[in-house]
């Protein structure tokens, strides 16, 4: 087993490049130091919660832990037996990781949330990004996910991001009331399937100069199964989709609780519609000379359907669209194995590491160690942070650094390549592709 004391060069190059993030979800940074603060509200907003629902907590317990306005020792109370089940997760490990280096506190216990608190408050000020991101985390630039938070691409921090955009408004409409919400916010009538075009090929237009990727993440809701369809089969679709009303019964707590009380059509019902707009920002992706990211593998949260989001559903995507590039997110885990294959056999096909590094450490080195002896090595994304607070891209990308010095020294020790190739691998993985794909000219960090 390979250590820090093996091949310092390998161990040195892979610690000091400077990353370009692949992929993240991250919050204005305003949004972030104006907003509530404590480890439990702060830290268990993304990922290590699907690990606690799994442990058996129950999810009331999960929404209390996380109300910063209740005294942080009851809700430690109820957190820390559940927290103890899951320490040996890469979810867990990485928030461990994160509170150590960027905090000054060993993990997260009953000895040191208090203390945390304290320290998250503190930092929680103007210049946060810049320290961890910037200065501790060593990332340049993060290919920025923003309509999480509901930030407008063209008003993302570009020292920090280069935005991509999911345009979901207008691909997965699913009753009249999210037609008639889009016709408002594009300033223009939606009646028919050509206007809903129109209207999309004229955002696409107006977004542009602000993105470099588009993103689908259909996987959550449906089969990564996007058929050929007609436009009278789509047309057909978006028809029944506009005669579906939105209502709500009586006072719904949260906008999901309100959701669940709309009518509009399933999901296979609305398929024709959503599979003739998929192929639509496709080629407007390939006329804009747009990467187009699409979620695979696993999903975050619990409960999910897994083979809904097998990549080989992909396969008539990437026949057709020989022009475009596709990347495909989260090394497809657990369909790793797959994704090898279509990464080798399609030249369109890009392999992006993002979130895959947390979810099982070990399962990404060997998933790398089998990508870099079949992939081209300009084809894969060795990192993004895939987190909605910067302590999870930090101690995320600690971990992706390991996995990638361990995954190549072990190749040099086997005689698969010589140093020097090994530390070029590293700059390409952690830096270099991630700009060729999305920042072929360079960014400005000023």
């Amino acid at each position: 087993m390979s250590s820090s004391k093996d091949h310092p060069e390998i161990w040195r190059a892979a610690n000091e490049v400077r990353v370009i993030d692949g992929h993240d979800h991250l919050a204005p940074e305003e949004k972030r130091i104006t907003g509530p603060i404590d480890p439990l509200h702060t830290l268990f907003a993304h990922y290590a919660p699907s690990d606690l629902v799994s442990a058996g907590m129950p999810v009331q317990d999960l929404v209390y832990i996380r109300k910063h306005e209740l005294p942080l020792a009851e809700r430690w109370e109820r957190f820390s037996p559940y927290w103890e089940k899951i320490q040996n997760t890469g979810y867990a490990r990485t928030l461990n990781i994160a509170v150590k280096d960027l905090y000054g506190v060993n993990g997260i216990t009953s000895d040191t949330y208090s203390e945390l608190a304290v320290k998250m408050k503190q930092a929680n000020k103007k210049g946060l990004y810049n320290w961890i991101l910037r200065e501790k985390a060593g990332i340049d630039v993060a290919i920025l996910d923003c309509e999480c938070f509901g930030e407008r691409v063209d008003e993302v921090d570009k020292s920090f991001f280069a935005p991509v955009s999911r345009l979901e408004d207008f691909l997965i409409p699913r009753n009249a009331d999210d037609i008639s919400r889009l016709s408002k916010k594009v300033g223009k009538p939606i009646h028919t399937l050509k206007e809903l075009v129109d209207c999309f090929e004229l955002e696409l237009e107006r977004l542009r100069p602000h993105i470099v990727g588009l993103k689908m993440a259909h996987a959550y809701y449906r089969i990564l199964q996007f058929d050929k369809v007609t436009f009278f089969e789509a047309e057909r679709a978006f028809n029944r989709i506009h005669s579906q009303r939105g209502f709500n019964k009586g006072k719904a707590e949260d906008v999901y609780q309100a959701k669940k009380h709309m009518e509009q059509l399933s999901w296979e019902e609305s398929k024709p519609l959503h599979d003739f707009m998929i192929h639509k920002m496709i080629q407007q992706g390939i006329r804009h000379g747009l990467p187009i990211q699409i979620h695979t593998g696993l999903h975050e949260g619990n409960e999910n359907i897994i083979s809904n989001s097998n990549p080989v559903h992909l396969v008539n995507l990437f026949l057709e669209y020989t022009d475009a590039r596709f990347v495909i997110f989260h090394g497809s885990y657990p369909y790793t194995g797959e994704l090898s294959v279509l990464a080798k056999n399609f030249p369109n096909v890009y392999l992006d590491m993002a979130w895959l590094h947390i979810i099982s450490p070990s399962a990404t080195r060997r998933a790398l160690s089998e990508w870099l002896d079949t992939v081209p090595g300009n084809k894969i994304i060795g990192f993004g942070g895939d987190f909605r607070f910067v302590e999870g891209t930090y101690g995320h990308l600690k971990i992706a650094r390991n996995n990638i010095a361990l995954t190549l020294i072990d190749k040099v020790q086997n005689d698969s390549y010589t140093t020097k190739e090994a530390i070029s691998l590293v700059r390409r993985l952690l830096r270099d592709n991630a700009l060729e794909l999305y920042l072929p000219q360079g960014f400005n960090r000023d």
